[in-house]
């Protein structure tokens, strides 16, 4: 739309809102700009998460489940004599340390009432027994999974104890292949 000249020599665009009942273009944008900023504000509060546990509670327990995994596959390998036995132990002992700290950074719970609670799930043993080279595969891919839980979690404290707990892994990952 182009201007046009006014009788008293000004410039006014056709069909510009002129008069009662004319809303502008600028209005109109930043209305919806300002209900756009009010209603996604809201959405950085941890309370809208509609699960009885917070998101970085839920990585830490993911965490822990494969650490579970890890202590039974390194327990196997040991008992089946799969491995040098010194170097296996001494990772079934760091993964024990890593399962100890996961869990001590879990978010202490109100105690469940008697007839709620319900014994933690068991893990199903692992199918045969890992030699170095299966336990070297699953601490590489256990490595790749820290990173994103580690980005995954608003605590840094968390992300840091997570990251850690990879580069422990990937040291493993490293040794169990020269092995």
């Amino acid at each position: 739309m182009g201007p046009s000249a006014v009788a008293d020599g000004t410039l006014a665009r056709k069909g510009a809102g002129v008069g009662i009942g004319c809303v502008s273009r600028r209005a109109v944008l930043g209305a919806t700009l300002a209900v756009g900023t009010g209603a996604l504000a809201g959405c950085g509060r941890v309370e809208w998460y509609p699960s009885d546990m917070t998101p970085d509670t839920y990585v830490l327990r993911s965490v822990i489940r494969d650490k579970e995994r890890m202590v039974a596959r390194y327990e196997a390998a040991l008992a089946g004599g799969s491995g040098p036995a010194d170097l296996l132990r001494d990772f079934l002992e760091h993964h024990l340390s890593h399962l100890d700290a996961l869990t001590e950074a879990l978010p202490e719970e109100e105690p469940a009432p008697a007839e709620e609670a319900s014994e933690p799930e068991e893990l199903p043993p692992p199918e045969g027994v890992p030699d170095t080279a299966a336990l070297g595969v699953l601490e590489a891919a256990a490595t790749s999974a820290r990173l994103d839980q580690a980005g995954a979690v608003t605590d840094p404290g968390l992300a840091q104890l997570i990251s850690a707990v990879g580069a422990c892994e990937a040291g493993h990952a490293h040794l169990l292949a020269r092995a």
